[in-house]
């Protein structure tokens, strides 16, 4: 049977992804739409294999620069805690602010296989760590 995904689940599966690579991950907003652009096409690439079906897209608007369905994405991890925006010299980064425990729970009932999700973060969203010292 195919599972549908939806963009909150998939932004979900990444930061949950993302928090068990890295205790202290950060998103820099700059790079968000690109990231989860990049991200989305993996998973299209890959949808029949996985046996699931993505019910969005993370089209990058050229004019504007960002995809309306990944902000609005965002919006609802943030709301529900899983981001916590910071406000900095070099603009805003979302640390990823879910438990390692939450996470492992999100990752074990997810439709898309972890060992996917791992390679999918290794491959598009760079290692960025509030442990990090930034120049």
């Amino acid at each position: 049977m195919i599972r549908i995904v939806t963009s909150d689940e998939f932004v979900t599966l990444i930061l949950a992804t993302l928090k068990l690579r890295d205790e202290k991950a950060e998103l820099p907003d700059a790079e968000l739409d690109r990231s989860f652009q990049e991200a989305y096409e993996d998973l299209s690439l890959h949808e029949a294999a996985l046996r699931v079906s993505s019910n969005f897209t993370f089209f990058t608007d050229p004019l504007h620069g960002n995809s309306t369905k990944l902000r609005r994405a965002i919006v609802w991890a943030r709301d529900r805690g899983f981001l916590e925006p910071k406000h900095g010299s070099r603009g805003v980064k979302y640390a990823v602010n879910m438990s390692p425990e939450l996470a492992r729970r999100f990752l074990a009932s997810s439709a898309i296989d972890c060992r996917f999700l791992e390679q999918v973060v290794t491959d598009h969203f760079p290692r960025r760590s509030s442990e990090q010292a930034t120049v």
